[in-house]
């Protein structure tokens, strides 16, 4: 009876730290809503062979809602991919969050500051900026001018893009089970003027907390039932 007992207490106590852990990543999704080009968090369940639960963690990659800003540094990646970043210590990171801007020296770089690929300069003088779909990125110094390349936005994929680490600040880092990376060409995927928006399910969130919140009580409850009867046995042997 005690050895029953003690696998109760075992399975419950490996699904009871799941379910903290799905909480986890479901609020850290929640608390995202509001994060250009977030993508939501997974932790999906898998039995194993003596029924215990535990979690595999999966990131959404589909496409987010673009949001119009008018803003002509603003872009968002309408497609598969993520624009290659690099940091002021030189680090390649990759991001969809392309609320971009300009530093001091001209530069387009991210809310973080780092470059925008591997630094594409324009000018806060020029009377516009035209960022086109393939990622070219053109100058007008005036409306009547002739544009002037200034760079191209690149933008790059993963086999396995659900392997990338995430090092905050809405940037992320391949891992060995990323997969092979290749730079995207000839493609229409940057759209001007606006980002995207995170691809999380608020409705479809909110109801899973609720799941969770309701097997961890439900799961402490028995816990606890195990215990009156573990309590109750070594009574009966004394």
């Amino acid at each position: 009876m005690a050895y029953n007992l003690q696998g109760i207490v075992r399975k419950a106590t490996v699904n009871l730290t799941t379910e903290f852990d799905r909480l986890a990543y479901a609020t850290q999704n929640i608390a995202n809503l509001n994060t250009n080009g977030y993508k939501a968090v997974r932790f999906e369940d898998v039995i194993d062979a003596d029924g215990s639960v535990y979690g595999v963690e999966r990131v959404d990659t589909k496409t987010g809602e673009f949001v119009l800003t008018n803003n002509p540094l603003d872009v968002a990646v309408q497609g598969g991919g993520y624009i290659p970043v690099t940091t002021p210590q030189g680090e390649i990171r990759y991001t969809r969050d392309g609320s971009f801007m300009m530093n001091k020296e001209g530069y387009l770089i991210t809310k973080t500051g780092d470059l925008v690929g591997s630094g594409i300069k324009v000018d806060a003088a020029a009377e516009k900026t035209e960022i086109r779909s393939n990622g070219d990125v053109y100058i007008y110094q005036k409306l009547t001018d002739e544009p002037q390349y200034a760079g191209t936005i690149p933008l790059v994929q993963f086999t396995n893009p659900e392997a990338l680490k995430d090092v905050g600040g809405n940037e992320f880092i391949p891992t060995e089970n990323a997969g092979q990376m290749k730079l995207v060409e000839n493609h229409d995927y940057i759209k001007q003027y606006g980002v995207e928006r995170s691809n999380l399910d608020t409705i479809s969130e909110v109801y899973m907390v609720s799941r969770i919140n309701a097997s961890i009580l439900a799961t402490s409850k028995l816990m606890q039932a195990v215990d009156t009867m573990y309590n109750e046995a070594i009574s009966i042997n004394e």
